[in-house]
């Protein structure tokens, strides 16, 4: 019989194996209950763990911000995939002495400018290690140069006017400027509806590391994207300088890691600068930009081919807003030449009738008239070699880009304009005969064709 007497209290956990559990009846049996755990601040914080994170970050992005608030780097060093533009900057850069023409464009250009140079050397161009025009070099020397003129060909696949700014704006300064820029233009570099704005091309992308573009600031936000990309990066700075934090970091960490394994031997023969992927040679492709994935061979028949779907969808609008902000940067890039006393020759790139018919009624004559004025007030010298009595159809490989004949021909024609153009031969320090000085006498720039 259970003793339920509260003189002789019986412990609650006191009872016979197998009996039946007591109940306590007297406030001495009951348990404690315990106390509630006191919550802090912190804890009633809903999602405190993501807004943990969020203060940490902004942490460390102002603390960074504040010990290196303008952290460059050498954009050849930045962890980027390799490009176009990160290939002729490293070899423009390891350039002995600054080029003494550097041709700018596309790649109307940029490709015949290799083929030509394979036919002329008659052997196979890897277009990424070959970034001169040595055909134009000779065609410069028999045109009265009295020195050889080194021709760096700086085109770029899909590049409009403002990355041609950016690039002249990033390197061509003081002593590494060249004597002449020879511009390759058409409609397309001003209009081209494949492009929002001029942060939206791997040009910007990459020259953007030079820290060189707090003059165009206001040109570079035509777009809500740009906008709100450019004030994303302005309170972000983990985003915006990310590419140099792993270069800057990875310095410390990769010496002190072949500090560590300097004893250990490595028998691998792996190359990381190596690319896999192989490409067909075509500039305009999607291969890795790499030694061995562009080669030109001389006297390469191109069959013909038709990219007018392409270029409709280049030009599906007029674009007037974009056209305007890249006469803008055209201005830009004007007034950068001339201060760094650069000559600049604008060569009105050669075209088929078929891709001029997809263009927007009356922008083809808007672009070229604005041009011609620049060159009226001594601007720039413009060699007009849209013509249909100098190039034909043969001397393309489809409606825009010339074949290594038309290419040639090209080359013929921009170095005897050149030659005429007193004050670019000049610069260039080419003699011409007292026949030709006559001719050319008074002929300081505008139009030359």
């Amino acid at each position: 019989m259970v003793n339920v007497s509260c003189r002789t209290p019986i412990h609650l956990y006191n009872y016979e194996p197998g009996g039946v559990k007591p109940l306590p009846v007297c406030k001495s049996e009951k348990m404690p209950e315990p106390s509630p755990a006191k919550k802090s601040r912190l804890s009633s914080i809903p999602g405190r763990p993501i807004v943990c994170a969020l203060v940490l970050f902004a942490f460390i992005n102002l603390a960074l911000a504040a010990i290196k608030p303008n952290l460059q780097v050498k954009p050849t060093e930045l962890p980027v995939r390799l490009s176009w533009e990160w290939w002729r900057t490293k070899s423009y850069l390891a350039e002995p002495t600054a080029p003494d023409v550097v041709l700018m464009g596309s790649s109307l250009l940029m490709i015949p400018a290799s083929m030509v140079d394979a036919d002329f050397l008659n052997r196979n161009i890897d277009a990424v290690k070959h970034p001169h025009s040595e055909f134009l070099e000779q065609r410069l020397k028999e045109a009265g140069a009295t020195r050889k003129i080194s021709c760096f060909n700086f085109a770029l696949p899909g590049a409009i006017i403002s990355d041609q700014y950016l690039t002249a704006h990033s390197l061509f300064t003081g002593n590494r400027a060249p004597k002449v820029i020879v511009l390759g233009l058409s409609l397309r570099d001003f209009i081209d509806s494949g492009v929002d704005s001029a942060t939206s091309t791997p040009t910007y992308q990459f020259f953007r590391h030079f820290d060189k573009t707090n003059d165009v600031k206001d040109l570079l936000t035509v777009s809500p994207q740009a906008t709100a990309e450019e004030f994303y990066n302005k309170i972000n700075y983990l985003s915006d300088k990310r590419l140099e934090l792993q270069a800057y970091f990875a310095r410390p960490i990769k010496e002190a890691g072949a500090t560590a394994l300097v004893n250990i031997p490595v028998n691998s023969k792996f190359d990381a600068t190596k690319s896999q992927e192989k490409g067909d040679g075509d500039i305009l492709g999607n291969a890795t930009v790499t030694e061995g994935n562009f080669i030109m061979p001389p006297h390469r028949v191109l069959p013909w081919k038709d990219n007018t779907r392409e270029y409709k969808k280049r030009f599906a609008s007029a674009n007037e807003k974009l056209f305007s902000n890249q006469m803008a940067f055209f201005d830009k890039l004007l007034a950068d030449a001339k201060a760094n006393h650069i000559k600049v020759v604008v060569a009105n790139m050669p075209l088929t009738d078929k891709n001029m018919s997809l263009m927007p009624k009356g922008m083809y004559e808007k672009y070229l008239n604005e041009v011609n004025i620049r060159a009226q007030r001594g601007d720039l010298s413009l060699v007009d070699l849209n013509t249909q009595w100098v190039f034909q159809d043969s001397d393309f490989q489809d409606t825009a880009h010339m074949n290594a004949a038309g290419g040639a021909k090209f080359m013929d024609l921009l170095a005897k304009s050149i030659s005429m153009n007193r004050k670019v031969r000049e610069a260039l320090s080419i003699n011409v005969s007292p026949e030709t000085e006559r001719q050319t006498a008074g002929k300081s720039s505008p139009s030359l064709y």
